[in-house]
């Protein structure tokens, strides 16, 4: 059976605004102006392959990408822990 990497990450004491702010710089959002044009903002995990299994739950692909979204995590403040599934 392959190992999977889950990272847990908790947003309880954040307020509604931080709760927002950092998920859209995680997994990115969709612009809309008032010129009814849209753009897609990618987030600092759109080139990590990896599956978001709950909104605090990340499935991680390659062990190597676990220190990257480790460090992204550590910027922004939230409080996380890494598990390791056999």
């Amino acid at each position: 059976m392959k190992q999977k990497t889950l990272i847990l990450f908790d947003l309880k004491e954040k307020s509604n605004a931080q709760r927002s702010r950092i998920l859209q710089k995680l997994y990115g959002y969709r612009d809309i102006s008032n010129y009814s044009y849209s753009y897609q903002r990618e987030g600092l995990l759109s080139e990590i392959p990896l599956e978001k299994s709950k909104k605090v739950v990340l499935d991680i692909k390659n062990i190597q990408d676990v220190a990257k979204v480790a460090e992204i995590l550590k910027n922004l403040k939230v409080e996380f822990e890494v598990a390791k599934i056999q």
